[in-house]
């Protein structure tokens, strides 16, 4: 079995792979005050739970856009599952042709949303990744990657916005019936979910005509699900994206 795990600003998303099968995902919080001793407590009971022993996984592949978080989950899978980690960057095979100025800068989880995009799908192609950021990668008709726009993610937005304004309470992500609110929590509501929506379905508009032409559209990351279904464009959700990629990635590397 391979684990994957793709170690994000807030949470922590492992997928557990029997040969091409995504059996398992779990999902804990990112936190930089664990130690890999805590961290390989909580992977250790979580596999328990699911009746997995440890002898079953001979690999271990990690995505990570928080460094310090990485030495510790790398640390916790080593010890746990007793496989040597590996981590998407330098020196790692994706198969990706990154077209930006400088390819070292491009976020790991972002290279494999790519890659897995890529094989899932024909090119030219968007992938809106929805986490802490709301991230637009572009790859043209030849599969690479050429360039990306972030923007502030949903949640973060809204944390912001409830945070910062003393009247403001806090809220959920359903949208309002209406984009003109008639009450504090409707309000709140239409600006940050039809917000989104029209940020995305402007985005994906002004993206191709820059590249001049359509564009299959992928979305991933958290909130997908309680943004995408609202957009006028076709966007088909992969919610284990990276998982998929961090698997091909690990492949690729395997045959040498």
């Amino acid at each position: 079995m391979l684990l994957t795990a793709d170690i994000g600003n807030t949470n922590i998303k492992f997928g557990i792979f029997d040969k091409k099968e995504l059996i398992r995902t779990l999902t804990i919080s990112c936190d930089k005050a664990k130690t890999a001793d805590e961290y390989g407590v909580e992977l250790y009971s979580l596999i328990r739970v699911m009746g997995i022993h440890r002898d079953d996984f001979d690999g271990c592949i990690i995505s990570s856009v928080v460094p310090l978080v990485t030495t510790r989950i790398e640390d916790a899978t080593r010890s746990i599952l007793g496989v040597e980690p590996m981590i998407v960057g330098p020196g790692v095979k994706t198969g990706l042709n990154i077209r930006i100025d400088d390819p070292s800068t491009l976020g790991a989880d972002l290279v494999v949303a790519c890659v897995a995009a890529n094989h899932c799908a024909l090119a030219p192609m968007i992938v809106v990744s929805m986490g802490t950021a709301t991230v637009f990668c572009v790859i043209d008709k030849n599969g690479s990657m050429v360039g990306c726009n972030i923007a502030p993610g949903v949640a973060v937005s809204l944390e912001a916005l409830t945070k910062n304004t003393a009247l403001l309470q806090s809220v959920n992500f359903k949208a309002p019936n209406t984009v003109i609110g008639k009450n504090t929590d409707k309000s709140i509501r239409a600006g940050v979910v039809w917000g989104s929506v029209c940020m995305i379905d402007g985005m994906i508009e002004m993206i191709e005509k820059e590249l001049g032409q359509p564009c299959k559209v992928i979305a991933t990351g958290g909130l997908s699900e309680k943004i995408i279904r609202y957009c006028a464009h076709d966007i088909e959700i992969k919610e284990n994206l990276i998982l998929e990629g961090l698997r091909l990635i690990y492949e690729r590397n395997q045959r040498g």
